[in-house]
């Protein structure tokens, strides 16, 4: 039996009772609910014993990726757990822009940091470049808005756009038209979006020390873009204005995205894995 993480967490007896009757309970567990703030703070302990007790209880907690494996061995001590990246979909590649457009693909919360990076961008503004940041913000509407006036007062009309959600033959258009990544979270279990920027021969700037850094590391030869520190605005500016001012160091960065898209892992290579971790 295969449970989500979420649901896992929110029912360890039942969890407990499938495992002492001998089912083989599989926990697909992607990140705790404690790193998003999903919790408020006088529950995180309540919430911190009930992912304990299930995954304990648990025959295998199945991760996303390495740091998320260690991320919750870290928090609940030892634990069976396998580590099953997600597949890549097949995608043309981007066409790009110019000036070079800069895609912010995440939902709009602390934890992604688009902060940060309006930050390190307000200190480039005598360089050409345009941002687009997307992605859903309801979850911290605080946040959101702190988000979008920070970049109607840094930023000149049209140069930052903030635009929601988008999906579709939208968010198609924009995938195409996107030339980097801005991915600098402060915790990411994998990131998804990372190997969905790379499948299109986009390069990626992610948070150091995050499931990101995998997901943009899968191919054999050097890594579509770099890793900075969640916190080091400085850093991140220093390698934006590199990227931005160096059309050979955009030029190699394209390249080895390009490189890297038949080497990422597809579904059918992610569902092979799951069916050896669930056959017993």
């Amino acid at each position: 039996m295969v449970v989500d993480g979420l649901i896992a967490s929110s029912a360890p007896d039942e969890i407990q009772a499938a495992a002492a009757s001998g089912t083989r309970v599989h926990v697909l567990f992607h990140l705790s609910l404690l790193v998003d703030g999903a919790v408020p703070p006088d529950g995180s302990g309540r919430a911190a014993a009930l992912e304990r007790r299930a995954l304990q209880s648990a025959h295998t907690v199945i991760c996303t990726s390495n740091w998320a494996a260690r991320d919750v061995v870290n928090r609940y001590g030892p634990l069976p757990t396998r580590v099953v990246s997600p597949g890549t979909d097949q995608a043309p590649l981007a066409v790009g822009s110019a000036p070079p457009q800069l895609l912010l693909l995440a939902s709009v919360t602390p934890r992604k940091n688009q902060l940060a990076i309006l930050r390190a961008l307000a200190a480039l503004t005598e360089l050409d470049w345009q941002a687009l940041l997307v992605g859903p913000d309801a979850a911290d509407p605080d946040y959101a808005q702190r988000v979008r006036l920070f970049a109607e007062a840094a930023f000149p009309p049209g140069r930052v756009q903030v635009l929601g959600s988008r999906t579709g033959p939208g968010l198609e258009r924009i995938w195409s038209a996107s030339d980097l990544l801005l991915l600098v979270s402060r915790a990411e279990t994998f990131g998804m979006v990372v190997t969905e920027a790379v499948a299109r021969g986009i390069p990626a700037i992610v948070g150091a020390g995050t499931g990101a850094e995998e997901a943009l590391a899968l191919g054999p030869h050097a890594p579509p873009g770099i890793a900075v520190a969640p916190d080091d605005t400085a850093a991140l500016e220093e390698v934006l204005r590199g990227w931005l001012s160096d059309p050979a160091q955009r030029a190699a960065w394209r390249r080895s995205a390009e490189g890297a898209r038949g080497m990422l892992p597809t579904w059918d290579d992610s569902a092979d894995l799951m069916l050896r971790i669930l056959t017993p």
